[in-house]
């Protein structure tokens, strides 16, 4: 069984992380991805509740199917979440399985300031997927994902811009009943 590792804050979760769960299922031999909000970034990034991301999620993935797991499994590790804590986690549950952290191309200036990166890259393979206006010069016939960010969206929410086409309607409901992202609060 190869898994696909896709981690993040999805704050929200947009059209992008459902396209690259997409793309990865089918275009690698990946078997099945877990989605795996953070509970605490790792950067320290200030994010709406782990509970509001994990439920976006959930409904962000809803048309992938069953390849596509939404998994809290960070909620159990030490904080603030860091991948190899994941995949170390990953490696005890599901023995055997390859595991591959997935991640868009505009991550990879990141990776050294990962925690453990080198025991990680011991531990999983990485899927680099490309990203919009971070395609390397050998990647310029790949097919990139669009240039989008959560941020974007939580800025066009603050300033009452639509976010339609940008995040599932399940999803922006979800945000609108539970007003999240008018104002920027630790733990909304």
């Amino acid at each position: 069984m190869h898994i696909g590792l896709f981690g993040g804050s999805f704050d929200p979760p947009h059209i992008c992380h459902s396209l690259l769960c997409f793309y990865v299922l089918e275009m690698t031999d990946v078997d099945k991805v877990l989605w795996v909000p953070c509970v605490d970034h790792a950067f320290a990034k200030v994010s709406a509740s782990f509970e509001h991301r994990l439920a976006m999620s959930r409904l962000a993935a809803q048309a992938l199917g069953p390849r596509v797991e939404i998994s809290d499994i960070e909620k159990m590790l030490p904080r603030p979440s860091y991948t190899i804590n994941t995949v170390e986690a990953l490696r005890r549950q599901m023995a055997g399985a390859r595991i591959s952290v997935l991640i868009g191309s505009d991550i990879v200036a990141e990776l050294e300031r990962w925690q453990r990166i080198e025991d990680l890259r011991q531990q999983a393979d990485f899927i680099i997927v490309p990203r919009g206006g971070y395609v390397s010069g050998d990647d310029e016939t790949a097919v990139a994902l669009p240039r989008l960010s959560s941020t974007d969206i939580r800025n066009a929410l603050r300033s009452g811009h639509s976010v339609d086409g940008f995040v599932t309607p399940a999803v922006r409901a979800y945000i609108e009943h539970h007003g999240l992202y008018r104002e920027r609060e630790k733990g909304q």
